[in-house]
């Protein structure tokens, strides 16, 4: 079944990176809660998103240029500012996983520290300090990728992570990732409709401001997919369920496989929906094999039958 990480613990139900919004999170039925981390002036990790206080605390300044004494002075929403370490002894209690994003570079063995032992993954945007915390503990690791760039994979594999935490998604990186070994995990999902459309499309798990909207979807049936329930069979493999219903190569764009249409709102977008290349069963089992194929070589086979 795929994860539930509630995104800083559960930000629309209660203050983010707070105590409170972690026992919300776990509340929820989440399996992991995820934190953002940055250290004060006296050098103690605490739960915070932003360089500065100001926009989640009753006052204003940057979290470096304040001591522990400072922030826990101040209101989080009506909460304390918490730290690291009981970030991590709360969700123990909860008996729910940690996921903590390194929101600075040079935070890798402070955090290693806290973590040893507890189940737990580190994520970040600065992807050489995941190669430096996998140095320091056996953590899973993450990168984080807003955009979609050339070879996302790549990206994590070179840093040695074991998950790719990305904004925008396509099929294509779901089937490639899955096929060196990697996770997915789409942020930030608080749509029921698209979270179900991530999960189909493979996703491992999806972080959520709002994780009680998105639990029921979790646990509806996996939809069956097997030879007897697919439409396009017999373009599986022998003893494969489909693999193959979302296409890999959308939006390939060619002109031959699809073509752009508009919606009754104006919205342009690329439909292939009579499209059925990657269901042949030799497309299917050439693009098995070859993850990263295109449309080209996908239409050479299928012009071989």
């Amino acid at each position: 079944m795929a994860s539930l990480i509630g995104h800083r613990g559960a930000r629309l139900l209660s203050p983010e990176n707070t105590l409170a919004s972690l026992r919300a999170a776990a509340a929820c039925g989440a399996g992991w809660a995820e934190v953002d981390v940055r250290l004060s002036s006296d050098g103690v990790l605490v739960l915070m998103h932003d360089p500065t206080v100001d926009r989640t605390t009753d006052s204003s300044g940057k979290v470096e240029d304040l001591s522990l004494d400072e922030l826990r002075a101040l209101s989080a929403g009506g909460e304390p500012v918490a730290t690291l370490e009981e970030a991590v002894v709360l969700t123990g209690e909860l008996g729910i996983g940690i996921v903590v994003e390194m929101k600075e570079v040079g935070l890798e063995a402070l955090v290693s520290e806290a973590l040893q032992d507890r189940l737990a993954m580190v994520t970040s945007f600065y992807h050489s300090s995941l190669w430096e915390i996998k140095e320091l503990g056996r953590f899973k690791t993450g990168i984080i990728i807003s955009s979609l760039p050339l070879d996302p994979v790549a990206l994590a594999l070179d840093v040695r992570a074991d998950a790719i935490f990305p904004r925008l998604v396509n099929a294509n990186l779901f089937k490639r990732a899955h096929h060196a070994g990697l996770e997915v995990y789409p942020w930030t999902i608080n749509d029921a409709g698209e979270a179900a459309w991530m999960l189909k499309l493979g996703a491992d798990g999806l972080v959520t401001d709002d994780p009680c909207r998105l639990r029921e979807v979790l646990d509806r049936p996996i939809e069956d997919t097997s030879q007897e329930n697919c439409a396009y069979y017999p373009c599986h493999l022998p003893g494969q369920d489909c693999t193959h219903c979302f296409c890999p190569l959308y939006p390939c764009r060619d002109p031959e496989l699809g073509r752009y249409v508009r919606t009754k709102r104006g919205k342009r977008f690329w439909s292939c929906k009579d499209c059925d290349l990657v269901h042949l069963p030799e497309v299917a089992r050439y693009l098995d094999k070859n993850p990263s194929a295109t449309t080209a070589e996908l239409k050479m086979q299928a012009s071989r039958r």
